[in-house]
């Protein structure tokens, strides 16, 4: 078996790989960037935030039960047109953008 052969199925898992953690990369960076500040990096809420903005820190929780229970339909749809105090997203970020940072959230609320 040549050499060439031998790193054929170490070469196509490369490429079979590379595409879903290049997507969580986009989705982490892209939460980090717009959505941390408020909801935290695990995805816990910023008490400090909550303060600033004059919230119950409940509120920012992506874990709590009212944000686990909806449906990642509906967390989109606040994501794209925004709710309260949240700003709308689907303007401003590409619906490729939009779609890394919702299966990055989804991996935040259900750990």
């Amino acid at each position: 078996m040549s050499a060439r052969r031998a790193l054929l199925p170490f070469a196509i898992a490369t490429v079979l790989l590379a595409g879903p953690l290049r997507a969580e990369d986009a989705g982490k960076a892209s939460y980090t960037k717009h959505c941390a500040s408020c909801h935290g990096a695990d995805g816990g809420g910023s008490a400090q935030k909550a303060t600033l903005l004059k919230l119950d820190p409940k509120l920012l929780d992506l874990r709590r039960s009212e944000s686990a229970s909806a449906t990642p339909a509906e967390l989109r749809e606040i994501v794209v047109a925004g709710k309260n105090k949240m700003p709308a997203y689907g303007k401003k970020l590409p619906a490729a953008e939009i779609d890394a940072l919702m299966a990055y959230v989804e991996k935040l609320r259900h750990p």
